[in-house]
């Protein structure tokens, strides 16, 4: 520790505090669909707001997983059209998926055009993961 050179270091953060972020992805196809950040929907959880929450997670890519979304159940997002019928058209819906993007978005927007008030959530899975949502054993 006596080897650096703090003057530098500190130099060195200023510039980096100087950068500006990247721009946030813009999905134009999907910008008249709602979203919902990982935070509201925890706010949902914990209110006991009765939501009904899809992980759209591609069957390839759910086939790996260990982990979901305690609150969460998981469907098939090719196969929209044989669980529809499952859900109450009375509660709203919150779909996601890995990184809260595609297929999250095209998923509600299905269910939207069924008559759902579905959302997705902003950063999908990794999103919840990130801000400690709670998670249980996927099976």
């Amino acid at each position: 520790m006596r080897n650096i050179d703090w003057s530098a270091v500190q130099g060195r953060y200023e510039d980096a505090t100087k950068v500006p972020p990247p721009r946030p992805l813009e999905q134009k196809q999907f910008a008249d669909v709602p979203a919902v950040s990982v935070e509201e929907v925890q706010a949902m959880i914990d209110a006991g707001t009765s939501v009904q929450i899809i992980d759209a997670r591609p069957r390839h890519y759910s086939a790996r997983a260990h982990d979901i979304m305690d609150s969460a159940v998981w469907r098939d997002p090719e196969r929209v059209d044989d669980w529809i019928g499952e859900l109450d058209r009375g509660q709203p819906v919150i779909t996601y998926c890995v990184y809260g993007f595609h297929i999250g978005c095209e998923t509600a927007v299905t269910l939207r055009k069924a008559g759902f008030d579905a959302r997705y959530m902003a950063g999908g899975h990794y999103a919840w993961k990130a801000a400690g949502g709670k998670m249980r054993r996927f099976e």
